[in-house]
């Protein structure tokens, strides 16, 4: 049977577009925004569309309206926190932990999906689940979900994991890491994500998976989600010489 996502509403994805190249510098800081006129011609929509995927836009602090003079770009496009975090995958792994937290929340006796009861190994259908989102600049940047194995959940508490968080108790427990396995692919924001992350649903997202394992088994499932508007790929390659 194939599968066909349900399309997010037509202002969502007119929203995520714009947003896009705000971001990217498709629309000078400070500049005038486009008129109402323009993207519906450009979009072929109705201007209650345009309105509204403007209006979010202006709700989100990417434009400014002046009385009597127009929409604008905010001028913020020399801030560095506004382009967003660029950098090659590992930098973007490596440079996680590293990012403000914007809040923590553990819950118990929380439903795990079947993948991640099979990454973990286990029959337990709940378990513990460890939330938590990290800033870039001031907008939430990535929204990440541990799934605690039973192993894990049965040396460390609730308030451990809140007050410290996993990897650092997990060192001072001296629990053995012996590997971990990651993997990357590109996801639609569902509506929890897209709450999560302050943006639209079915917006772009970088999609991560990481089961960190221990010589006895699998310890931990990761579920990360990073904002596709606010991230880019950029890494030195080597290029070799050509044959003579």
């Amino acid at each position: 049977m194939t599968f066909t996502p349900i399309p997010a509403p037509l202002y969502q994805r007119i929203f995520a577009v714009l947003s896009q190249r705000i971001g990217q510098g498709g629309y000078a800081p400070g500049s005038r925004f486009a008129t109402e006129d323009e993207l519906v011609a450009e979009f072929g929509v109705s201007k209650a569309t345009v309105r509204r995927a403007v209006g979010e836009l202006v709700a989100r602090g990417q434009l400014i309206r002046r009385q009597g003079s127009g929409t604008y770009v905010r001028g913020s496009g020399d801030d560095p926190a506004a382009r967003g975090f660029v950098g090659s995958i590992g930098d973007l792994i490596r440079g996680t932990p590293q990012l403000k937290v914007l809040d923590v929340h553990v819950e118990e006796d929380v439903r795990f999906p079947a993948s991640v009861r099979q990454a973990l190994g286990t029959d337990a259908e709940t378990g513990t689940v460890y939330r938590t989102r990290r800033l870039w600049g001031d907008q939430p940047f990535v929204y990440s979900v541990h799934y605690v194995g039973p192993t894990v959940a049965a040396v460390l508490g609730r308030a451990e994991l809140a007050e410290e968080g996993l990897m650092s108790l997990l060192r001072r427990e001296n629990v053995e890491m012996s590997e971990a396995e990651q993997t990357l692919s590109a996801r639609l924001a569902d509506v929890e994500v897209a709450d999560r992350l302050n943006i639209g649903l079915g917006a772009a997202v970088l999609f991560a998976e990481r089961i960190l394992r221990s010589p006895s088994g699998p310890l931990d499932c990761l579920h990360s989600w990073y904002r596709g508007d606010l991230y880019r790929w950029q890494a030195r390659l080597a290029v070799e010489p050509a044959d003579r």
